[in-house]
C-alpha cells in the first residue's frame, strides 16, 4: 500500500507539472487556465500531505488542515473551470464555498471532537456532493465536442460521491455506537479519492484535445469558405477586367471614328477659311480678321485632338506649360463666342497684366467650357462676369452667372464625366465639358469648384491656378513678368 501511495503522490505531482505546461500553452482557450491552476494546486496538496500524523488530537488533526483546504479549493477551482470550457455561466459561490467552509469546520470539528475523525469525513462528504452537485446538470447538457462527458465524467463523479458518502455514514454510525475513529484519511480512501482526481485529469487531456481539434476544424472550414470566397472574387475580378478591356478597346475604337470625323470637317474649314483670305480685294479687312480667328481657333482644336489621342495611348496628357497672359487668353476666348452673344460677358481683372505659367491650349479649353456653360444655362440677356485676380501664389479666376444654378448635394459630383446636374435635362449637353475642365485643369495644378451665386442666383465657377508651378520653373519667367 506504502508503494501505492508513493506511486499516486509522483503521478499527482507529475499533473501539476503538466498542467503548469498546460497552462502556458494553452492559455488562451476558455476555461483552461483556471483548470490547470486547480490540478497545479492539487499536485501542492499532495506534497503538504505527507506531513498529515493520523492519530487523536487537536494538533494531530490539524496537520491535514492545510492539504485538505488546498483540496476542495482545487475542486472549486476545477468545477468552476469546466463550467467556462463549456461555455456555461460559472458558479460564482463555489470557489468562496469550497475554500471558506473547510477553513471554519476542519478546527471547528477537531475543537468539538479532537479523537474522531468521523464528522471531518462526513463534512468533506457533504462539501463534495453540494459542489459536484452544481456542475452536474451542466455535465449532462453537454455538447458538442464535449458530449461524451455525459456517459464519461458525469458517472465517475457520481460514484465517487456515493463512495465517499457512503463511507461517511458508516464510520458516523461506528463512531455513534461508540467505536473509537480517530484518523481522517484511510489508505483506500485516498487511493479512490487519487484515482477519481486521475481520471478527471485525463478527461481534461481528452477535453482539451477535442477542443484544439474542433477549433483546427473550424479554421479549416473557415479558410476554406475564404479560399472559395476569394476563388469566387477573383473570377468576378477577371470577368470585370475582360469587360473593362472590352469597353476600352470599344472606346478607343470609337475615339479613332469621332477624331477621324472632327479631322475631316476641320480640315475643311481651314482651307476654305485660307482660300477666302487669298482671294485679292474682296474680303473686307473685318472679316479677314474672322478668317484668321477661325484659322487658330481650327488649330487650337486640331491640336487638343492629337493630345487627346495621345494622351489615350500614353494613359496620361502631359501639360505644355509656357509664359500666357491671363487677359489676352480671355479676351480671345470671349471672341470666339460671339455667336452665343457674348457680348453679355463683363471681363473684370486688375490694371495689370497677369502674367503664370499654364498650358495656353488647355487654358482657352478651361475657360471656353466655364463661360459657355454660364452663357448657355442663363436666362436670355443674363449677364455673366469673368473676374480674375492673384497674389503671391495663385492665380483665381471667377465666372459667375445668373442662370439655373446648380443644386448643393450635386455640387461634389460636377465634374464626373458624363454626369449632368438634375436640373440641366431641358438643355442640350453629354456631360463631358466639366469633365474635360477638371482633368485639364489635374494637368495644370489647378482646381475647379462651384458655389451658388450672388443673392442665392446662379452659379460661380472658381478656378484656382498655381502661379509659378515648381516644376514648372522656368529661369526667364521672372525677369519676363518684371519687364512687363
Amino acid at each position: 500500500m506504502t508503494d501505492l501511495l508513493s506511486l499516486i503522490l509522483i503521478l499527482t505531482m507529475l499533473n501539476g507539472v503538466a498542467s503548469a505546461l498546460i497552462w502556458n500553452a494553452y492559455r488562451h482557450l476558455a476555461g483552461v487556465r483556471t483548470i490547470a491552476s486547480s490540478f497545479m494546486m492539487g499536485g501542492c496538496a499532495a506534497v503538504l500531505g505527507l506531513f498529515y500524523h493520523p492519530g487523536p488530537g487537536f494538533l494531530n488533526g490539524m496537520t491535514g488542515y492545510v492539504p485538505n483546504t488546498l483540496v476542495f479549493t482545487s475542486l472549486g477551482l476545477c468545477l468552476n473551470g469546466v463550467m467556462i470550457f463549456l461555455g456555461e455561466r460559472p458558479r460564482k459561490w463555489l470557489l468562496g464555498f469550497c475554500l471558506g467552509f473547510p477553513l471554519l469546520y476542519w478546527p471547528l470539528s477537531l475543537y468539538l471532537w479532537p479523537d474522531s475523525g468521523a464528522p471531518r469525513s462526513a463534512i468533506n462528504a457533504f462539501t463534495t456532493l453540494i459542489a459536484f452537485a452544481s456542475v452536474m446538470p451542466a455535465l449532462w447538457r453537454a455538447r458538442g465536442d464535449c458530449a461524451w462527458l455525459r456517459w464519461t465524467l458525469l458517472p465517475v463523479l457520481v460514484l465517487h460521491v456515493v463512495i465517499q458518502g457512503g463511507w461517511s455514514i458508516h464510520r458516523l454510525d461506528q463512531w455513534l455506537s461508540g467505536t473509537a475513529d480517530p484518523i481522517m484519511f484511510y489508505p483506500w480512501t485516498v487511493v479512490e479519492t487519487a484515482v477519481a482526481h486521475h481520471l478527471w485529469f485525463v478527461c481534461f487531456l481528452i477535453m482539451l484535445g477535442a477542443r484544439l481539434q474542433s477549433n483546427v476544424t473550424q479554421r479549416n472550414r473557415e479558410l476554406a469558405h475564404e479560399v472559395d470566397t476569394r476563388r469566387h472574387l477573383e473570377q468576378q475580378l477577371a470577368a470585370t477586367l475582360a469587360a473593362e478591356r472590352q469597353i476600352h478597346a470599344e472606346h478607343r475604337q470609337l475615339l479613332d471614328v469621332v477624331v477621324h470625323e472632327i479631322r475631316t470637317p476641320l480640315a475643311g474649314i481651314d482651307r476654305a477659311a485660307e482660300m477666302l483670305q487669298v482671294l485679292p480685294g474682296s474680303v473686307p479687312e473685318p472679316a479677314r480678321r474672322r478668317l484668321g480667328a477661325i484659322r487658330d481657333g481650327v488649330r487650337r482644336v486640331t491640336g487638343l485632338v492629337e493630345r487627346i489621342m495621345a494622351s489615350e495611348r500614353e494613359g496620361h496628357m502631359a501639360a505644355q506649360p509656357q509664359p500666357v497672359d491671363l487677359m489676352d487668353t480671355m479676351r480671345t476666348v470671349v471672341q470666339g463666342l460671339s455667336h452665343l452673344n457674348a457680348g453679355r460677358v463683363t471681363v473684370v481683372a486688375p490694371d495689370s497684366p497677369i502674367l503664370f505659367m499654364a498650358d495656353p491650349g488647355m487654358l482657352i479649353a478651361v475657360l471656353r467650357n466655364l463661360i459657355e456653360n454660364a452663357l448657355k444655362y442663363s436666362p436670355e440677356g443674363a449677364p455673366v462676369t469673368v473676374a480674375a485676380s492673384e497674389d503671391t501664389a495663385t492665380v483665381v479666376i471667377r465666372v459667375t452667372d445668373q442662370g439655373i444654378g446648380i443644386p448643393e448635394m450635386e455640387r461634389q459630383s460636377i465634374g464626373r464625366r458624363f454626369y449632368r446636374a438634375s436640373n440641366a435635362n431641358n438643355h442640350p449637353g453629354n456631360g463631358l465639358g466639366l469633365f474635360i475642365v477638371r482633368r485639364f485643369l489635374t494637368e495644370m495644378g489647378g482646381t475647379l469648384s462651384h458655389s451658388g451665386g450672388p443673392n442665392g442666383v446662379g452659379t460661380v465657377a472658381t478656378v484656382v491656378l498655381p502661379l509659378r508651378p515648381a516644376q514648372w520653373e522656368d529661369p526667364d519667367y521672372g525677369r519676363e513678368k518684371h519687364h512687363a
